[in-house]
């Protein structure tokens, strides 16, 4: 019986950054994994959702501060034209008030660039998998807060029950 090869599946992924040593690295760090590859690369948000949409990838890593159409834009127009799209944001804004307008706008992942390259390919797998990513830095900072107020309110408690 001949031998087979069975190769897994590459994840297809879109990059969207103004920065074009940013994505330089990002692509050379994506590439260098056996399971995902850089099919498109995109210097502003409208860029990002052309591209997307034409070429459907797997995950599309996108910055939030770029010209013209920036990533929140650019994320709310390609989740109305393709719900299914799954988008992690890379940014350095580690604001919460920037990660629950992406969460709204419907990004499956959020890492900071200032996190450990590894974090962004987990966050890439992760997402492509169906699930969720945060970078652990906003993890520990949100579960912190959350510790801090004392867990639920007396009213989203009552929900739970």
């Amino acid at each position: 019986m001949p031998e087979t090869h069975i190769r897994a599946k590459q994840l297809r992924v879109l990059l969207a950054d103004d920065h074009a040593t940013v994505r330089h690295g990002l692509k050379l760090l994506i590439d260098g994994e056996a399971d995902m590859s850089v099919v498109a690369e995109a210097g502003d948000g409208e860029a990002a959702v052309r591209q997307a949409l034409e070429l459907k990838p797997d995950v599309i890593v996108m910055d939030i501060s770029m010209p013209g159409m920036n990533g929140l834009a650019a994320t709310r127009a390609l989740k109305k034209a393709r719900p299914d799209v799954v988008i992690v944001t890379l940014t350095r804004h580690s604001d919460e008030a920037y990660l629950q307008e992406l969460l709204r706008a419907g990004v499956s992942g959020y890492v900071l660039k200032r996190s450990a390259p590894t974090e962004l390919l987990q966050a890439i797998r992760a997402v492509a998998a169906g699930g969720q990513y945060l970078d652990s830095t906003m993890t520990a900072r949100l579960t912190a807060g959350f510790s801090e107020q004392g867990g639920c309110s007396g009213r989203s408690a009552s929900r739970l029950t």
